[in-house]
């Protein structure tokens, strides 16, 4: 029994040794930069524990869509903490917004699964079929999502 743990554990090990560089690259995307290796550190922790792990049959396409999750939910918590701080926070003078290149700005109007999909068509020239799986949604679904995030694109970058 205990060599059947320990050789789960280094197969978890060699998935992550594997995919995490991918993951970490699609994390920054997602997220920024400075907390990509966590948000990947916490969604693969997830996923390795959740019961279901051994079972799954496409491991890459599980521990992509549990980072988006991750992102989404930190997200989500962001921008609760956010409204709390600024209900709290009294008024000051600042000089003005940090300034942010129009691309990336553009980027983070889109909403995670588009970004996600943006990241997969122009940084890693991945088909939709490709990212429909890893996403786990239709091929449709990601066409749709790319034409929506194109125009959005286009009108904020204009």
């Amino acid at each position: 029994m205990m060599l059947s743990v320990g050789t789960e554990r280094e197969a978890d090990a060699d998935v992550y040794a594997r995919l995490a560089p991918e993951l970490v690259r699609f994390a920054a995307v997602l997220a920024g930069p400075s907390g990509a290796d966590d948000l990947v550190a916490t969604a693969v922790l997830k996923a390795f524990s959740n019961p279901g792990w051994t079972g799954v049959q496409n491991q890459r396409a599980y521990l992509y869509r549990a980072v988006l999750n991750e992102a989404r939910q930190e997200g989500r918590a962001t921008v609760r903490r956010l409204r709390r701080e600024q209900l709290a926070a009294v008024p000051e003078h600042s000089d003005g917004p940090t300034v942010r290149p129009e691309v990336l700005e553009a980027m983070r109007q889109l909403e995670p699964r588009q970004r996600a999909i943006v990241f997969f068509t122009y940084w890693q020239d991945r088909s939709p079929t490709e990212i429909a799986e890893d996403l786990g949604v239709n091929t449709r679904t990601v066409q749709r999502e790319l034409a929506s995030a194109r125009q959005q694109l286009l009108e904020h970058l204009r």
